[in-house]
């Protein structure tokens, strides 16, 4: 049998161009998987930094994200919101948002408190632990403020419960002076509140596993092109 090369343009093209697609699709998922485990290291990796003071003067928010961090300062118990929507463990519930004015300074910083079940009828409003009348130091984790959501209707700031929460929406509501951070509150401060912040694993190995798929895919293109440009004929004696 003599096997040899034949040139199919139409099949050969098509098979290109999955090959093409095939790896762009493909090194796309292992950049993203190598972007998530940047920015898990880095997490990860801040928490052993010595942290940062907020007082009284503006903060670059950008320099605090995911960095420790430490605020002194009386909590604005009466300011404070529940942004509903969280789930923990597959439980819904609220993040607890309570205001923490500087010490000597009229400047506060938002405190994300924890997690809070929500009760089992959602027209009830769960029972806040209380929070001291004194000075207090809290310690934390510093991080961006979350951008503006779309929303069909511009929400209305109302009551304890938010479904969003942005600084400039707080500012408004409380006609508090903000840092331009969230503290994600991590001492041991015994009220029973979840503070589970920092991300189990980085999520790259999906994005790896979807990239080994699609460089296998980008092979059996290409296998199939040199398959498809084969011709095998019978020898005759």
């Amino acid at each position: 049998m003599n096997i040899r090369f034949r040139l199919r343009p139409v099949p050969l093209l098509a098979a290109l161009a999955c090959v093409v697609v095939a790896i762009t699709i493909g090194n796309l998922q292992h950049n993203r998987a190598e972007q998530k485990q940047a920015a898990f290291d880095r997490i990860d990796g801040a928490r052993y930094n010595a942290p940062i003071q907020v007082g009284g003067s503006p903060v670059d928010a950008s320099l605090l994200d995911w960095h420790p961090a430490v605020a002194r300062g009386r909590w604005l118990a009466d300011k404070s919101i529940l942004v509903d929507n969280r789930v923990h463990g597959g439980v819904a519930g609220y993040h607890v948002i309570t205001p923490l004015r500087i010490e000597g300074a009229d400047i506060c910083i938002l405190v994300n408190r924890g997690w809070i079940a929500a009760p089992r009828l959602r027209s009830e409003i769960p029972v806040l632990p209380p929070l001291a009348a004194t000075t207090v130091e809290v310690k934390g984790i510093g991080r961006l403020p979350p951008a503006k959501t779309f929303e069909l209707a511009p929400e209305i700031a109302e009551g304890i419960v938010w479904q969003n929460l942005t600084l400039e929406r707080f500012r408004a509501w409380s006609g508090l002076e903000l840092q331009a951070v969230i503290l994600l509150q991590t001492d041991a401060a015994g009220d029973g509140l979840v503070r589970d912040w920092l991300p189990a694993d980085s999520g790259a190995l999906k994005h790896w596993g979807f990239a080994l798929l699609w460089y296998l895919a980008a092979a059996a293109a290409a296998i199939a092109a040199v398959f498809n440009s084969v011709e095998r004929r019978k020898h005759e004696a």
